[in-house]
């Protein structure tokens, strides 16, 4: 009997499966709470080069002396202030050449922030390529993360891999808030992205894994509702704390949470049974089983497992083949299917958190504008959720990322539509691999994933670096083309609604036939 079968007779969504879904959210906010850190953190204030000569120059003008000093010394570009350059002022016969220089200290509007990275570190003009390289960072750690949990959640387990990452993020977490120089800050942000990465993918799995086939959709769901929460708390804290050691201290706060969570999250029964550790996988079902409210008929406390089992020596001629990574790919129909799934995710990734880190980007206020763009993602799941099941996962995403485009000069809808791409392919893709490496298929998407989320704030920072209205519109076209590549890898993998979750390799090769 199908392990599908086992949850319905114990429950597919009882409470059990709802309290895994609360650690699921907390997790989800801890880590969407350090992916949004950048858009606060290195915003770029309003900023001109110090005057050597006036100690205690601020952006603020100060008086009228203040004002005539700042116009003798700043030239002007377009009616404002250059804000990378200053007058080397020479006298030479009688006459002042005023020649320009680069400088090296800035003084910064704190009328949004009081103290940003940007403004401790320096992080304009000549050094403006370290934001985003800072950004970086974050995306380049969950690659690594999503490799480590692709590789030990398979080997050593989902929980214990959890374990790991989540003791290792409330350290970072709370690490990060004392970073008082570049290399250290490179560090802790690369850290952050891994754990914070691993610790989510591992819930995402064991939660994915112990629901029934018609509420499997929850999991993303319920992960993307907290992402919003979590995005309009994090625009809360930067509202209210307007220096970013606050700002992060405050960010750390759901690893409280995760600690205690960590007592109430079971090892996956699905994964117990693939490694053959019956009794185990039998005793999380009682306990699945008793929480629902429900009991294990005594023909599937002996039975069920046993039958689930062997589906270890179903996986190959050998009976080993379900257990090598290498499998995947050695079957042509899913070395193709894989690649196109890989593909989707760098590009979505791509688009996702591009368009989040351009917030900082755009004019008005950043405070509103997050807050919008956090409510439209809410906004996003809700659509995502009504039209899931009953226009499948495939059409789902190429309909979206059509919206997308077609929407993508409007920033913050363009953000709406990609949301809801993100979520059905959290939902897609772990149907698409067998349950004997469904956890190094997410990490393995996830991991390809940063990729594009490496490339995002490079992508979101070109109208920075090419002016004029082509550069103001250069970053939309590169999401844009994205999102259509996406639209059209889509049509080349299968459908999954409604349908049992492959239990080895070759039932994977068989899927969608």
């Amino acid at each position: 009997m199908k392990f599908d079968d086992v949850l319905r007779e114990i429950g597919e969504f009882g409470l059990y499966q709802k309290r895994l879904m609360f650690l699921l959210c907390v997790t989800t906010c801890s880590v969407i709470m350090q992916n949004i850190s950048p858009v606060f953190t290195i915003k770029i204030p309003k900023h001109r080069c110090k005057i050597p000569t006036y100690p205690n120059d601020t952006y603020e003008l100060q008086s009228p002396d203040h004002a005539y000093l700042v116009n003798e010394t700043i030239p002007l570009r377009n009616g404002e202030y250059s804000k990378c350059t200053l007058y080397d002022v020479m006298e030479s016969d009688g006459t002042e050449n005023r020649t320009e220089r680069a400088c090296n200290d800035w003084v910064f509007d704190k009328s949004v922030f009081t103290a940003t990275l940007v403004t401790e570190l320096n992080l304009v003009c000549q050094r403006k390529m370290y934001r985003s390289h800072s950004s970086m960072m974050i995306f380049a750690g969950k690659f690594v993360g999503a490799f480590l949990n692709s590789m030990g959640g398979d080997y050593f387990g989902r929980r214990r891999v959890y374990t790991f990452m989540m003791l290792a993020l409330i350290g970072t977490s709370v690490g990060i808030v004392f970073v008082s120089n570049l290399p250290a800050l490179m560090a802790f942000r690369f850290m952050a992205g891994a754990f914070s990465t691993g610790s989510y993918l591992c819930t995402y799995v064991i939660t994915l894994e112990i629901l029934g086939t018609r509420y499997r959709r929850f999991a993303s769901i319920v992960s993307k509702c907290a992402n919003s929460f979590a995005m309009l708390t994090g625009t809360l804290f930067a509202y209210l704390l307007r220096d970013w050691h606050h700002f992060q201290a405050a960010l750390a706060s759901p690893g409280i949470f995760l600690f205690i969570g960590y007592f109430f999250i079971p090892e996956s029964p699905r994964w117990l049974v693939s490694k053959g550790r019956h009794e185990e996988a039998q005793k999380v079902l009682e306990v699945v089983a008793r929480v629902n409210g429900r009991s294990l008929p005594p023909r599937f406390q002996i039975e069920a497992p046993a039958s689930m089992a062997g589906a270890r020596a179903a996986s190959g001629p050998k009976g080993k083949q379900g257990f090598s990574l290498l499998s995947l790919f050695r079957v042509p129909r899913l070395l193709l299917r894989y690649t196109f799934l890989y593909f989707c995710w760098i590009l979505v990734s791509m688009t996702n958190y591009g368009l989040m880190l351009n917030v900082s980007n755009m004019s008005g206020n950043i405070f509103l504008n997050f807050g919008i763009m956090s409510a439209l993602d809410l906004f996003s799941v809700i659509f995502f959720a009504l039209l899931i099941e009953r226009v499948g996962r495939r059409p789902f995403v190429v309909g979206a990322v059509g919206l997308d485009w077609i929407t993508r000069g409007l920033s913050l809808g363009g953000r709406m539509c990609v949301t809801a791409v993100v979520s059905a392919l959290y939902t897609l893709s772990p149907e698409l691999f067998p349950t004997v490496l469904r956890s190094f298929g997410l990490g393995s998407c996830s991991m390809m994933s940063r990729i594009g989320g490496v490339a995002s704030p490079y992508v979101a920072d070109l109208n920075t670096y090419v002016m004029g209205t082509f550069g103001a519109v250069l970053p939309q076209m590169v999401f844009g083309a994205a999102g259509l590549l996406t639209a059209v890898i889509m049509f080349f993998l299968p459908e999954t609604r409604g349908r049992h979750l492959p239990e080895t390799v070759r039932d994977a090769e068989l899927f969608g036939r």
